[in-house]
């Protein structure tokens, strides 16, 4: 192929060669050969020397090493495209490359590494699976993903400008604070009635001064936790609601990271807009600013069978039969990055129903899922805690899921036998991907204002979403 084919880009031509390397090399063991080959390493690394001290790759070195090896020299190449971009890459361990500044600029300003003269997205990586590395796919070779225009069409992705940055540390661990906010059904306005020849049901929660008062209350203790992330609840937003959160914070956000560290709340979600039926929306907001920095709609909506009215003890709701929510699904998925990571918001029934949301969430490379449920209180080795383990090992994110006391409430201790959590967060326990290992942490809060806290009294945490040399080894040879 003529040189003037290939783009001098380097993020440009990651995303020409990779899409031109077929699947089948990765599927097989070809791949792996090649990766564990001294002199493709070497190689490699001899490329990213040029791209950090160029910026660029010569088309006319590109052309003549595809025609000498195919795709042997295509995936070299990619190999050390791969190092020099880990220096542009604001989740890596690298810094001071001025000649991939463009790089990085690109990906700050337009949210993906490549340009206009490619399709999709390049994007930094800040997660890895987490189970054992051994034969690795396509996308696990390198510390970048490639999102295709296809996925890319049904992402809404946005990079947090550096004014809304709490600015974690890669290393150190992030508090998330979790409040019940709905303590009983007397909290939760919840209908039946019958719409296009179905029960339907709508949740939403009371706009009641006893509410009102318990949000300033779950502030105020967030603040004295300590905590940098927070997470509400399914089923505790409403339009009026949303205005509150966002005065309460704004109002008590002392701009101090020390003192008061927090900035990110995810506001729980509930019906918002006018519309009918209106979304089942969670909001993500910078308490300093009072910007909602993401939107998620519900893409799934929940279906309640007789069993679960009845265990549920739900008011007024039919014997028999079943009730689905009534709610408008969402068609988009948002992504949020940040140095907290990549962020995205699986709303309750969404975590179960991955085949909705899995396929662009893997190209991403998603590093953390807050999940808002409203159900029956969480236990160990249920749905929420399978789920997302599920995502911890496919995705390596960190999932945290937050429920209300509401139905707890009304579930009898026998008829709902062990502990009873209000909160769960879930990660990889190893950084080294050595083992299936979930690190796993239940939280329990007594109150709707109470923060679920571990058995030893404190606040689970999660870890900033980063890449590291340990799951590059080409990486490590480059230095």
């Amino acid at each position: 192929m003529a040189a003037a084919a290939y783009p001098a880009e380097p993020a440009d031509l990651f995303v020409h060669l990779y899409d031109s390397i077929a699947d089948d090399v990765f599927h097989g063991w070809t791949a792996t050969h090649w990766y564990a080959e001294e002199r493709v390493r070497r190689k490699a690394g001899e490329i990213a020397d040029v791209v950090l001290e160029r910026g660029v790759l010569d088309p006319a070195e590109t052309a003549r090493t595809v025609a000498m090896r195919g795709d042997l020299g295509a995936f070299t190449i990619l190999l050390g495209l791969d190092i020099a971009l880990a220096h542009a890459s604001p989740y890596a361990p690298y810094h001071d490359a001025p000649a991939l500044a463009g790089v990085l600029v690109n990906y700050l300003t337009e949210g993906r590494l490549n340009g206009p003269g490619t399709t999709g997205a390049l994007l930094p990586r800040c997660a890895f699976p987490g189970r054992p590395r051994g034969k690795r796919s396509k996308a696990e070779f390198f510390g970048v993903h490639r999102v295709s225009q296809a996925e890319w069409d049904r992402i809404d992705h946005t990079v947090l400008p550096a004014v809304n940055d709490p600015h974690f540390s890669r290393d150190e661990p992030v508090t998330v604070g979790c409040a019940p906010v709905l303590e009983t059904f007397d909290d939760v306005d919840i209908e039946f009635e019958e719409r296009h020849g179905m029960t339907v049901y709508r949740l939403r929660p009371m706009d009641s001064s006893g509410i009102r008062s318990r949000i300033k209350a779950i502030v105020r203790r967030l603040d004295e936790s300590g905590a940098q992330l927070a997470v509400m609840p399914e089923a505790s937003l409403s339009d009026a609601l949303l205005e509150h959160w966002k005065e309460v914070a704004f109002d008590t956000a002392g701009r101090d990271r020390d003192q008061r560290p927090l900035r990110f709340i995810l506001l729980g979600s509930g019906p918002l807009g006018g519309e009918d039926p209106p979304p089942n929306r969670a909001v993500l907001l910078d308490r300093w600013t009072g910007q909602e920095l993401l939107v998620q709609d519900k893409l799934f909506g929940f279906t309640l069978d007789s069993g679960q009215m009845r265990l549920w003890r739900l008011p007024d709701a039919p014997h028999a039969g079943t009730a689905v929510e009534y709610a408008r699904p969402g068609t988009r998925i948002s992504v949020l990055d940040s140095s907290l990571g990549r962020l995205a918001v699986l709303i309750c029934e969404d975590l179960g129903r991955s085949i909705g949301w899995e396929r662009e969430l893997e190209a991403c490379g998603v590093s953390h899922l807050l999940v808002p449920i409203f159900s029956k209180p969480i236990l160990e080795h249920r749905w929420e805690d399978q789920a997302s383990e599920r995502q911890v090992t496919g995705l390596g994110s960190w999932v945290t899921v937050s429920n209300s006391l509401a139905v707890g409430a009304a579930i009898p201790d026998e008829d709902l036998p062990g502990t009873r959590y209000t909160c769960l967060v879930a990660g990889p326990k190893s950084l080294r991907r050595a083992a299936y290992v979930t690190e796993r942490q239940f939280g329990v809060a007594r109150t709707g204002a109470e923060l679920g806290r571990l058995p030893t009294s404190e606040l689970p945490r999660v870890f900033p979403g980063a890449a590291y040399e340990v799951w590059h080894p080409h990486w490590q040879d480059a230095k």
